[in-house]
């Protein structure tokens, strides 16, 4: 169970980060100021905390695969400000930009990103329990 949230969480990250580059090329997010380079680095960060999970460990024994449950919870958290900073831009605005609507691709990034919040969440729980008090060095 393990392996399919892990790898589920890559496959959603790289889902928000696919959503993100088609707002900023197709619906020109990227000519509003500020909006435009937080959804380019919402791309880029989705992208590599995807790659990041995804790759084997390469950290010193001594650690553990605690660094793997880490990477889980800062895609997490990653994907979870990105639907804080959605909400926020519906109902208020950010950086003088607001969203109006829940257009499809809108729903479509809030439903990737609220999966990858509660798949990444399981996996750093199973990857923590799993290891707790004992390191390994095993790259699954």
């Amino acid at each position: 169970m393990r392996h399919v949230l892990r790898y589920l969480g890559v496959l959603l990250l790289f889902g928000i980060g696919a959503v993100h580059l088609r707002e900023y090329v197709a619906d020109h997010y990227r000519v509003i100021p500020i909006i435009g380079v937080l959804f380019a680095l919402n791309f880029a960060g989705a992208v590599a905390l995807g790659i990041v999970l995804a790759s084997p460990p390469r950290w010193p024994p001594l650690l553990g695969r605690a660094p793997l449950a880490l990477v889980a919870l800062g895609a997490a958290g990653f994907a979870l400000g990105t639907i804080i900073g959605l909400l926020i831009s519906e109902q208020a605005s950010l950086f003088g930009f607001h969203e109006y609507g829940y257009r499809s691709v809108i729903v479509l990034a809030l439903a990737l990103e609220g999966a990858a919040v509660v798949v990444l969440l399981g996996f750093a729980a199973l990857e923590t329990r799993r290891t707790r008090g004992r390191p390994s060095t095993d790259a699954g």
